[in-house]
């Protein structure tokens, strides 16, 4: 069976490498991009199981990224999970992005996020419930 991709999309190198980190220690093939165009290419390129994307980032936001997503046919069910420092970003996530889950940073965006990707990946798994 082949390796999971995930596509981590964040302009803090610190929390790219961070994230790297973790999810390729958890067997994941993980690609990573700073920019929101930088991602989509990726994102196109490798077709990744699942998407990490920072809220805010230098050229645009997760709303711009999800857009696109949605509009390309090959993506648009890839599932995404937005983290941000920012609390408010939550509401927004779900409610334009259509985000599968929704993660602040800080340590538990570390501990949690392996746990939260296995669940969004799982058959049966809905962003309503969380479950």
């Amino acid at each position: 069976m082949a390796r999971r991709s995930i596509l981590i999309i964040d302009d803090a190198v610190i929390w790219r490498r961070l994230l790297r980190r973790v999810l390729s220690g958890t067997g994941y093939a993980v690609y990573a991009a700073a920019t929101c165009a930088a991602g989509l290419k990726s994102a196109e390129l490798h077709k990744p199981d699942c998407i990490v994307l920072d809220f805010h980032l230098t050229d645009g936001d997760a709303v711009s990224v999800c857009s696109a997503l949605k509009a390309n046919k090959s993506l648009q069910k890839t599932p995404v999970i937005i983290c941000s420092s920012d609390p408010e970003a939550e509401i927004t996530a779900y409610a334009e992005c259509k985000a599968a889950y929704f993660i602040l940073k800080g340590t538990r965006l570390v501990i949690d996020l392996p746990r939260v990707i296995e669940g969004v990946l799982s058959p049966g798994f809905s962003p309503q419930t969380g479950e």
